[in-house]
């Protein structure tokens, strides 16, 4: 069987995975790999999260993207959500969460959040939306390179 995901292109890019639930992060960063992601951080921390976020902006290295759990018990993912564009960061972000109630979908979707996925999840609902928004970065920096 062919992962139809998989791109060359992807090693490229980095994604940070924050998840309080340590089965969920090797789960997320397995399908990563999978799809031909090289640089992938996870953290089961917010705080470390939102820390990790800053300083690859700081040496000029920022994530690609970031997926992140809603429901932590340090912080929630709406307020590292919240956090990353009030610093006016252009980061793709993808909201992970049990959470599947229209109010959580608006309040996310108010905040530019740029993909949703419910949980429990499939693996190829995490590469659609993966894949959605790493074709999108690849598109974007091509064009900025012409």
């Amino acid at each position: 069987m062919t992962n139809d995901f998989k791109k060359p292109e992807y090693k490229d890019l980095s994604i940070l995975v924050i998840d309080d639930d340590v089965m969920v992060t090797r789960i997320v960063e397995h399908i990563l790999k999978d799809m031909g992601f090289e640089d992938v951080q996870s953290t089961l921390y917010p705080k470390t999260g939102l820390a990790l976020i800053s300083d690859s902006e700081n040496m000029g290295k920022p994530f690609d993207l970031v997926i992140c759990d809603w429901m932590m018990p340090e912080i929630s993912g709406i307020e590292v959500l919240k956090w990353v564009r009030s610093k006016n960061m252009n980061l793709p972000f993808i909201m992970l969460t049990a959470r599947a109630t229209e109010d959580a979908v608006e309040e996310a979707h108010g905040l530019d959040v740029d993909a949703y996925i419910a949980k429990p999840f499939a693996s190829n609902q995490v590469q659609l939306k993966v894949s959605t928004i790493a074709q999108r970065i690849l598109r974007s920096r091509h064009a900025d390179a012409e």
